[in-house]
């Protein structure tokens, strides 16, 4: 009987500390991922290593609006006006303690809400990606939606809060990694075009091994508490 005791306690020990990691390991990484702060709270471009953690910098006409937020009062927003061409207006932030050879999702909820005038068959604008950096700041590369051009989000119908997500595995060498949300035209929009992001979530995916070794922990506990019945 004691015997018992100590295997099924340790079974769902295990059981619950692979619970705990499965859930740590896709914790929402990102600082202030609603906007809810009303401002950035880092200048570009953000220094490395002392800008990781600490939240988001917007360039090129991006910024903190309370206009339209899917959540909350406040969300990111960035605008097109006519005859800017491939104006990356966008925020980002720097994360650290990025594991090479280890996935990340960056997913963000979008909408424009009185439409898109771009030339039909143009480049979608809606721009979710990931970057990569090593320890010196070296950019290893860029991930984003749909590839080039991000055409694999669509950004109709108008007024509906739409999620757009990219995910792409740390290379040799990343220590840093930033996720960007963009807005970005050809230039044939015909009026000034607005994309707001709102509840962006960064999680490092869990390996298919640690997903198997929680469901093993998890059938253990099961048999052994059948077994004592």
């Amino acid at each position: 009987m004691k015997m018992f005791s100590k295997v099924i306690t340790g079974a769902v020990g295990i059981t619950a500390a692979l619970a705990l990691t499965s859930t740590t390991v896709q914790a929402n990484l990102l600082f202030d991922p609603g906007f809810e702060l009303g401002a950035p709270t880092q200048p570009n471009p953000i220094p490395l290593p002392g800008g990781a953690g600490a939240g988001w910098a917007v360039f090129n006409g991006a910024g903190y609006a309370n206009a339209a937020a899917e959540t909350g009062s406040w969300g990111l927003q960035s605008a097109q006006a006519p005859g800017q061409a491939w104006n990356f207006a966008a925020s980002y932030q720097i994360v650290g303690g990025v594991i090479a050879g280890q996935k990340y999702t960056l997913t963000a909820d979008f909408m424009t809400p009185t439409g898109i005038t771009e030339a039909p068959g143009a480049y979608i604008p809606a721009v979710i990606q990931l970057t990569y950096f090593n320890a010196a700041g070296t950019d290893l590369g860029t991930v984003e939606t749909g590839g080039s051009g991000a055409k694999a989000i669509q950004y109709t119908p108008t007024g509906t809060w739409q999620t757009g997500t990219v995910s792409a595995t740390a290379p040799a060498g990343a220590v840093f990694v930033a996720p960007y949300l963009a807005f970005m035209e050809n230039g044939s929009q015909t009026g000034t075009d607005i994309l707001y992001y709102d509840n962006a979530t960064l999680t490092l995916v869990p390996e298919p091994a640690t997903i198997a070794l929680l469901g093993m922990g998890l059938s253990l506990s099961l048999s052994l508490i059948r077994r004592r019945k």
